[in-house]
């Protein structure tokens, strides 16, 4: 049915439009699920983890709302965690598929094949797993995918591919911490991890927060990722 408004509104002009209208109910239909099954999509996949050996952490906004809210931060409607790259079994989809979780897109490194990033779904919630690697001896990094610089996603993945940065952070230990009643792990140095993504002054709430509005300690990288969609 989409297809069909897609070809009908660029027949006519009203593409744009249309784009418009789509995103603002997409958007309605995915704060709705979060505020419905957010939380519940976090223990889910937490456990999911769990099942298969995988230490599961909040990252990202998840983490920064967490630290800061002491819960979900008002305006993020996803969920962003970490896994240790060497915890990630080939077969994870079907693994996370038995705790109702669904793949549906993926980023990796084309030359080494290595997976940087996943994205699944949980009853119209997205989740979004970063894989961290080894950096140094005490050092961890992960990627983050960015939009290409001047063409569609599409056409970037059949040609050069995303670019992207590495975020580093302080490797430690986990520990377990109340989040809304459920034991979850994070890093013992949050508080460092924090700093270094959003900056010193993370504990003030900025809504149109972007990568480039703030000192951090992001990598800007030569390795290009592609995508693939489900």
């Amino acid at each position: 049915m989409r297809e069909f408004f897609v070809k009908l509104t660029r027949k006519f002009g009203l593409y744009q439009q249309f784009v418009k209208i789509d995103a603002y109910f997409r958007e309605r239909k995915i704060q709705k699920a979060f505020k419905k099954h957010g939380f519940e999509t976090l223990i889910e996949a937490d456990k999911a983890f769990k099942s298969f050996g995988a230490e599961m952490f909040p990252t990202f906004g998840t983490l920064l709302g967490a630290y800061r809210e002491h819960g979900f931060i008002a305006h993020d409607f996803d969920l962003d965690v970490g896994v240790l790259g060497i915890q990630r079994p080939d077969d994870i989809a079907e693994r996370m598929e038995k705790f109702g979780f669904k793949l549906t897109r993926q980023f990796y490194v084309k030359e080494t094949g290595r997976v940087t990033e996943e994205q699944f779904e949980y009853k119209g919630v997205q989740i979004d797993v970063f894989y961290y690697f080894d950096m140094e001896p005490d050092k961890l990094y992960c990627y983050v995918a960015r939009r290409h610089e001047t063409k569609d996603w599409r056409e970037a993945n059949q040609s050069d591919g995303f670019p992207c940065v590495l975020w580093p952070c302080d490797k430690c230990t986990m520990e377990e911490v109340d989040f809304l009643g459920y034991p979850i792990k994070m890093p013992v140095l949050r508080k460092n991890w924090l700093s270094d993504i959003y900056g010193e002054d993370f504990m003030t709430p900025i809504k149109k927060w972007t990568v480039g509005t703030r000192k951090t300690v992001m990598i800007k990288h030569t390795e290009r990722l592609y995508r693939k969609q489900w």
